[in-house]
C-alpha cells in the first residue's frame, strides 16, 4: 500500500472503534465506503469514510454519497463524510465539492495525514509522568474531561462517547498522563494498516506547551511497539501539533477532509 492508503486504512479502524459506544452501534462496508454508526446524535462519530479511488472504485462517487445518505437517514442520525484527498483525481475533487454542497454537506476541518517509519529520539528533556491505561471509571472520566477541555467539546457530549465502558472494549486503547495524581494528557492508539495509529492527543489547557503530550505519546507508542513489534505510526495532525510531529520524524504525505451533515 502507498503511504496515504496506509493512513486511510488505519483511520478506517479508528472510526470503526466508535461503533462500540452504544449497543446499537454498527460498523460495516459498502462499495467504496466504510460506514459507522456510533449510536449517538453527534455527526463526527457517525462516519462515512471513502475507501476506494474516484474514479476507479467499484461505484461512482455519487453512489457512495447515496449509500451513505440512505444509511444515516434510516437511523435519523447526523453524519460526517471523511476522505483522503489523494483518493480523488484533481478533476473529480472539484466535482465532488459540488456533489457534497448539493446534499448539504459542509466542510468542517482539514488535517495533514502524516507517517513515520519510526519516530526519532526526543530533542529535549521531557517531563516525568505516570502513564495509565484507560479502563476504570476514573480513567474514563478523566479522558473525557481532557477531551472536553482541550478540544472545547461540551462535557455531556464527551461523556456520552468516552466515559462509558463499551468504547474501551473495542480496538481503541487509551492512555492518560498523570502528574501528582492529576490528569494532564491523553493519547489514543488504534492498530491498522500494519501501523500504530495515534489519535486523541490532548493536554489540559493550563498544562500545554510543557512536553506532557509528547511524553505520553512516546510512552504509548513505545508500549504498543514492544507488544506488537510494529514501528510505523500514522496520524492526522492538528495545526497546533504539526511542528511537533515534524520534529518527531513524521512526514506529511496527504490531506484528509471532513464534511458534516446535520
Amino acid at each position: 500500500m502507498r503511504d496515504f492508503e496506509i493512513i486511510n486504512e488505519n483511520l478506517r479502524n479508528a472510526l470503526a472503534a466508535f461503533s462500540y459506544v452504544r449497543h446499537s452501534g454498527y460498523a460495516g462496508e459498502a462499495p467504496g465506503v466504510s460506514l459507522v454508526h456510533a449510536g449517538v446524535n453527534y455527526s463526527l462519530f457517525n462516519t462515512a469514510l471513502l475507501t476506494e479511488p474516484v474514479p476507479g472504485g467499484p461505484v461512482p462517487f455519487k453512489n457512495v454519497l447515496d449509500e451513505a445518505e440512505s444509511f444515516f437517514e434510516r437511523r435519523s442520525a447526523p453524519w460526517s463524510l471523511w476522505f483522503c484527498d489523494d483518493l480523488f483525481t484533481a478533476s473529480e475533487r472539484r466535482r465532488s465539492r459540488i456533489s457534497m454542497a448539493v446534499r448539504g454537506l459542509r466542510l468542517m476541518m482539514e488535517a495533514p495525514g502524516m507517517i513515520a517509519r519510526q519516530i526519532s529520539e526526543p530533542d529535549r528533556a521531557l517531563p516525568e509522568l505516570d502513564c495509565r491505561p484507560v479502563g476504570d471509571a476514573r480513567t474514563r472520566s478523566d479522558f473525557s474531561r481532557i477531551m472536553s477541555e482541550a478540544f472545547q467539546v461540551p462535557p455531556g457530549m464527551a461523556d456520552d462517547v468516552y466515559a462509558g465502558e463499551r468504547l474501551w472494549q473495542g480496538p481503541l486503547r487509551g492512555f492518560i498522563a498523570y502528574v501528582g495524581d492529576k490528569p494532564v494528557s491523553t493519547t489514543g492508539i488504534v492498530l491498522g494498516g500494519d501501523s500504530i495509529g495515534v489519535y486523541a492527543v490532548a493536554t489540559m489547557p493550563p498544562m500545554q506547551r510543557r512536553g506532557y503530550g509528547e511524553a505520553l505519546m512516546r510512552r504509548a507508542i513505545h508500549q504498543v511497539r514492544l507488544e506488537t513489534g510494529i514501528t510505523r505510526s500514522v496520524l492526522q495532525s492538528s495545526a497546533a501539533g504539526y511542528q511537533l510531529y515534524l520534529r518527531m520524524g513524521y512526514r506529511n504525505v496527504t490531506r484528509f477532509s471532513v464534511y458534516i451533515k446535520t
